[in-house]
């Protein structure tokens, strides 16, 4: 098939601009719109035939619309109608005359005749020069080597005319229908939308992601690598997404090699990928080259340095290779971007408390924050395991034990020699910190104390002294015996001494017994007054919202749709609290609920809606939907009369299709005021809501 060219003076064909308004309504509904042409003398037209409509004339030259050779229905066909002619193709209508022929073509897109793709537009661009945009006659051929750098400039300029109302492509209607299927939960129209853009244009690149998106969502991993696949092959340089995409799938299979090899083409191609460096990074911690993955986080949070999720996996992987100083910090980063990022408090806790940094009143506050935020995110689990290591935190944090005197403990199991015997003056003992048990008996210079052969056989001290005070042991005055009586009360001051030090480290004993008794009940104590405050401030909140709701209705109209939505959220979470419920806010644009309520092992997601008094309808969004057909937690209150006497009614999962009809809402596009050229920025299209 050829690419030609169809030429359109406004001179000979007046009701041009009523044609581009009728074909922009007809492409819009999904539908072709078909227009019958001339195409002069030419005869060899066939069905399929690739067709630009150009404006010629003295101003605005250009293509305008595009489409298809079709051929046209069998009774108007000009073959069934006159045997000269059955070696025309069905395309040629019945409406012709000899040397003016015309010929039945389906426009699949179009943009204002007053702003076409402009030939002097065209001329300009480096990859025309030298090409022909001026043909002599009605159908004239493209040159082929210059169709494929054509459709990628046409496609651009449609673009550009839809964001400002003044044309449609039926490729980009399909498009974004197969967007809006997979993000509805529809996947299996979505390929069905992708597959009719792509007979379109076969080298609609975006339609092979949007292919592979859609056997992502069914699971059928395999076939979405290859729909990326192509689109890599189709554009090399300019394939960064479907490099990005494939990465993704990869690294999901566990296939971490391939993946790391996409992320680094991606990043080829835009040096500047955030989305490209964090998943490559994720995907060198997962190798454990943590040293590359802080390089990859690095270079995200200089494209991106709002990323919190990056700082703290930068955090985490500082944590691994033990570099306690620089996880603090990137805990701190992540936490001062993202307040509600627990883990980050919990890993910030642990290295505080690691021996080379040991602030264990930074460690405690961190992990106590941590306590509390697992418990308010419903992540029992995480909250124990906190715990447990702050009540180890408090035990291992005590004062170590001191011996109290300058004397050593020094059991005399053996008998004393008859030479002298060396009694050692004990010093504080240096010991490991992790160690709660003290050696009090170190080397010292011994003291020597000389023991007289009368004890050679030694007693115990009252044996000594009942034995020097009996008559078997005659005093007199030779100062010999005084003197070992003297050397006797020296070895009863030992015996002494030493028992007293035995009693003084059993005292030790159970004061470091209590001490440690004591912590591990104020541990308890304090979370105990934590957990009082939370039932404290939830039943005031809910005596509040009990007294406004119930028993004193706030006087506003309930004709303002935005107090009924209040009303009612605040009518559902007393019902909620009152039921013994954890209640927590969420953000609803990103998780597709309002409220995400918790009890013992049961979870809801809570989509809340108001009934105003003028219509029996609400706006519910995509994402409300697919949480409804895919989300088993998924809860849908309704609420009528919130301001007056609320009246409740819940839905849970797929009820919401059979109880209620959804019809999609319409929606309008303005251009902003400060495009006013033709060239400026792709803008995205919000996903269309239903009511």
């Amino acid at each position: 098939m050829v690419t030609r060219i169809f030429l359109c003076n406004e001179q000979t064909e007046p009701e041009i601009r009523d044609f581009i308004r009728e074909a922009i309504a007809d492409i819009a509904e999904g539908e072709q719109y078909i227009v019958t042409w001339n195409c002069g003398n030419i005869q060899t037209l066939k069905v399929g035939d690739r067709a630009y409509f150009k404006r010629i004339g003295s101003a605005n030259q250009g293509y305008f619309a595009s489409g298809t050779v079709v051929p046209a229905d069998r009774e108007y066909q000009l073959k069934q109608r006159s045997a000269r002619y059955r070696e025309l193709s069905e395309a040629y209508d019945i409406d012709s005359q000899a040397n003016n022929f015309r010929i039945w073509v389906a426009w699949d897109a179009c943009v204002s005749f007053d702003e076409p793709l402009r030939t002097d537009y065209l001329r300009q661009l480096p990859h025309f020069q030298g090409m022909p945009l001026e043909p002599q006659s009605d159908a004239g051929v493209f040159r082929e080597e210059y169709v494929k750098m054509l459709d990628r400039e046409w496609e651009r300029q449609t673009q550009k005319a839809f964001r400002a109302g003044k044309g449609i492509s039926l490729i980009d209607v399909y498009y974004r229908w197969g967007l809006e299927d997979i993000q509805q939960g529809f996947p299996q129209d979505a390929l069905e939308s992708f597959r009719q853009a792509l007979k379109l244009n076969p080298n609609f690149v975006k339609a092979y992601l949007g292919l592979g998106d859609a056997h992502v969502s069914l699971r059928e991993y395999a076939k979405a690598v290859g729909d990326y696949g192509k689109a890599i092959s189709m554009r090399p340089d300019k394939a960064r997404m479907a490099y990005f995409k494939r990465g993704e799938i990869n690294f999901l299979l566990g296939q971490l090699q391939q993946a790391m090899a996409d992320f680094q083409a991606a990043i080829a191609i835009d040096p500047n990928y955030a989305d490209a460096h964090m998943s490559l990074g994720n995907t060198f911690f997962k190798l454990k080259s943590y040293e590359q993955a802080i390089a990859c986080y690095d270079r995200t949070l200089e494209a991106s340095p709002d990323r919190d999720l990056a700082a703290f996996r930068r955090g985490r992987a500082h944590f691994i290779l033990k570099e306690f100083p620089e996880a603090i910090r990137d805990f701190t980063y992540a936490i001062d971007l993202q307040p509600s990022n627990v883990d980050a408090y919990y890993y910030r806790g642990l290295a505080y408390s690691q021996p080379s940094i040991a602030d264990e009143t930074l460690a405690g506050d961190d992990l106590r924050k941590a306590i509390v935020l697992y418990q308010t995110q419903g992540k029992p689990d995480k909250a124990r395991k906190a715990k447990e290591f702050l009540e180890t935190l408090a035990i291992d944090s005590l004062p170590k034990a001191r011996p109290r005197s300058s004397f050593a403990i020094a059991p005399a199991e053996t008998p004393l020699p008859e030479t002298p015997v060396e009694i050692f003056p004990s010093k504080p003992t240096i010991t490991d910190d992790d160690e709660e048990t003290s050696d009090l008996i170190i080397e010292a210079p011994p003291l020597i104390v000389p023991v007289p052969d009368l004890i050679s056989n030694p007693r115990s001290s009252e044996e000594a002294i009942a034995a020097f005070s009996s008559s078997e042991i005659e005093i007199s005055d030779d100062p010999e015996p005084i003197a070992k009586i003297v050397e006797i009360e020296k070895v009863v001051e030992v015996e002494k001494i030493v028992e007293v030090e035995k009693l003084v480290e059993v005292e030790k004993l159970v004061e470091v017994e209590k001490i440690v008794e004591i912590e591990k009940v104020v541990e308890v104590e304090k979370i105990v007054e934590v957990e009082k405050v939370v039932d404290r401030v939830v039943e005031k909140f809910i005596d509040r919202v009990v007294e406004r709701v119930v028993e004193k209705p706030i006087p506003f109209s309930i004709e303002d749709p935005s107090t009924a939505e209040k009303l009612a959220m605040i009518s559902v979470m007393a019902q909620y609290m009152r039921d013994g419920w954890m209640v927590r806010s969420v953000d609803k644009s990103q998780v597709g609920y309002d409220l995400e309520c918790s009890k013992d092992d049961l979870c809801e997601a809570v989509v809340i809606k108001s009934f105003t008094s003028d219509r029996e309808s609400f706006a519910i969004s995509a994402i409300e939907i697919e949480n409804a057909r895919s989300n088993k937690d998924f809860v849908l209150w309704v609420v009528s009369g919130a301001a007056e006497n609320p009246e409740l009614r819940c839905l849970r999962g797929r009820e919401l299709f059979e109880q209620f009809d959804l019809d999609p809402l319409a929606f309008a596009a303005k251009v902003r005021q400060s495009a006013v050229q033709l060239e400026f920025a792709p803008v995205s299209l919000e996903i269309p809501q239903f009511e």
